[in-house]
C-alpha cells in the first residue's frame, strides 16, 4: 500500500462510545515520533498513549498492561489524537518494530515470530482446498459446543471443577509455570477469551484443565456461556501526564445465540 499502513481487527467489533477505546482510527507512522510528542504538548493538544502492542518478546514481557512507564521501550511508541470530527487519529514508530517485519524486510521478531513461511502457488491450492474443510468442521464444532453448553447449564452450577469434572478431565497436581504465564498475558488482549475470567483465577482453570491449554480455553468458553455475557477489557492507556488509566470492562449479553456470533 505504499507508505500507507491499513490495520486490521479480528473479528466482530465490540465497540463503546466514548474516549474509553481506540479501535477506528488512521495512523501515521513517524521517524521522529518524539518531536510529534513534542509538537502535540507544545500546542496543548489532548492526548492518550497505548500500551497494548508488545515491542517483542526480547522486550520483556507481551502483557503491557502491566508497564507503569508511559515511555516504557517495552511497548510500541503510539499516541493518539481526536480530529475535529471526533475521529482518531495515531502517531506511531511502528516502522522501527512491526512494520519492517510484516513487509519481510526484517527476519524476525521475538513475540510475533510463528514460524510461517510463504506459500508457493501449489501449497496455495492445497490450503484453500483444506480451509473449505476446516469450515465444514467449524460448523460441527459450533453445533457440538452449542449441545455441550446446553448440558453445563443443566448439570452444572458454572464452577471450574464441575465443568472440567463433566468434561472428564483429570487436574494437574501442579501448575505449568510457563502456560500460565502465556495465559496470563492473553488476559491483556482486548477481547480474546481468557478476559472473561479473572486474572487470579486463570491458574485453577489450568490446573483443573490438567495443564491442557485448549481444554483450560473449552473451560474458559463454557463458563463464559453459563453466565451468558461476554466480558472485553480494553487496554490500559496512558493520560498526556503520564497517569496511568485502566478503562472499564466492555460486557456484551451472549442473548440466544451465544459465543457462535463472536468466534
Amino acid at each position: 500500500m505504499g507508505n500507507c499502513e491499513l490495520h486490521l481487527i479480528k473479528g466482530k467489533p465490540i465497540v463503546p462510545e466514548g474516549d474509553d477505546l481506540v479501535v477506528g482510527h488512521i495512523s501515521i507512522d513517524s521517524d521522529n515520533v518524539l518531536g510529534a510528542l513534542d509538537k502535540l504538548q507544545k500546542m496543548n493538544v489532548p492526548f492518550r498513549k497505548n500500551s497494548s502492542v508488545p515491542a517483542g518478546a526480547d522486550a520483556g514481557s507481551m502483557n503491557t498492561n502491566a508497564n507503569d512507564d508511559m515511555m516504557s521501550d517495552k511497548i510500541v511508541t503510539q499516541f493518539f489524537v481526536r480530529d475535529p470530527d471526533g475521529y482518531y487519529i495515531e502517531v506511531c514508530n511502528c516502522d522501527e518494530t512491526l512494520t519492517k517485519y510484516c513487509l519481510g524486510e526484517k527476519d524476525a521478531l521475538p513475540g510475533y515470530e510463528e514460524g510461517v513461511k510463504p506459500f508457493s502457488f501449489a501449497t496455495a491450492s492445497v490450503t484453500i482446498s483444506l480451509m473449505q474443510r476446516w469450515v465444514a468442521k467449524l460448523d460441527a464444532r459450533r453445533d457440538q459446543t452449542k449441545t455441550l453448553s446446553e448440558k453445563v447449564k443443566k448439570e452444572t452450577d458454572g464452577s471450574v471443577e464441575e465443568i472440567a469434572k463433566l468434561l472428564g478431565y483429570t487436574p494437574a497436581c501442579e501448575v505449568d509455570a510457563t502456560i500460565l504465564q502465556t495465559l496470563k498475558d492473553r488476559h491483556s488482549i482486548y477481547s480474546d477469551i481468557w478476559q472473561n475470567e479473572e486474572v487470579d483465577d486463570i491458574e485453577s482453570v489450568l490446573v483443573a484443565a490438567g495443564n491442557e491449554p485448549k481444554s483450560a480455553e473449552t473451560i474458559v468458553k463454557l463458563r463464559t456461556e453459563f453466565n451468558g455475557r461476554l466480558i472485553c477489557r480494553p487496554p490500559v492507556v496512558f493520560e498526556a501526564d503520564g497517569t496511568k488509566y485502566n478503562p472499564e470492562p466492555i460486557v456484551t449479553d451472549l442473548g440466544t445465540l451465544g459465543l457462535t456470533q463472536y468466534i
